[in-house]
Order: structure tokens, then sequence, then C-alpha cells
């Protein structure tokens, strides 16, 4: 198997696992004792991986070292686990943050690594 078939495998593995865990957050609400909280996750990952899933389609394209990008999808997934996982039981505030920095720094390297590669394009 090529490296590019390899990433675009595990681009839609992490961004299927990251798909099962919103979904998974539906019926969790019924079973806590505060949906609200659920609620709050959903909605935080709706807003999150929305940009995850096609910023990291484009970034393959760019044929970025593989990995680099593994490494980005595999600290992405934590990232957003932790971020998740924060909002329904009691976490430090600072793993929180730092959890939700690495997934926004994420996405944000990854785009900007779309632009700087497809900069002559404008």
């Amino acid at each position: 198997m090529d490296g590019k078939s390899r990433l675009l495998q595990s681009y839609y593995l992490y961004s299927a696992i990251l798909a099962l865990k919103l979904l998974a957050f539906v019926p969790l609400a019924a079973l806590v004792c505060n949906p609200e909280k659920v609620q709050r996750a959903n909605i935080s990952d709706l807003k999150n991986l929305t940009p995850f899933w096609l910023v990291g389609a484009l970034y393959i394209t760019t044929q970025p070292a593989e990995n680099t990008a593994l490494n980005l999808f595999r600290a992405y997934l934590l990232a957003r686990l932790v971020t998740a996982m924060g909002y329904i039981f009691t976490l430090p505030r600072f793993l929180k943050e730092v959890a939700f920095y690495v997934s926004f720094g994420i996405n944000c390297f990854m785009s900007g690594w779309v632009v700087y590669t497809y900069r002559n394009a404008i």
C-alpha cells in the first residue's frame, strides 16, 4: 500500500472514530444526571470536528510526510477525546484547556499548510 492510500485510510479511520464519539453522546445524554453537559460537549464537537473533517481532507492532498499526518490525526483524536471527557467528568482545567488548544492548533497548522502549499493558485 502506498503512502497516500495509507494516509487516506487513516484519515477515514480517525474521522469515523470521531463521528462515532459524537453519535455516542446522544444516548449518553439520557444516562447521565446532567444532560446539559453532554449537550455542551456535543455542540463543542460539532464546532470543532467540522473544520477537522474539511481541512484534514484538504491536508492530505498536499502530500504531507506520512508520519507527520498520522501523528496529527492521532493527536487530534486524543485531544478531542480529552476535551469531550472534560465536559462530562471532573478533569483539571489545565488538561481541558491544553486538549482544546492542541486540537485547535492542529486545525490551524493543517489549514496553514494547505494555504501555503496552494499559495500559487491565488
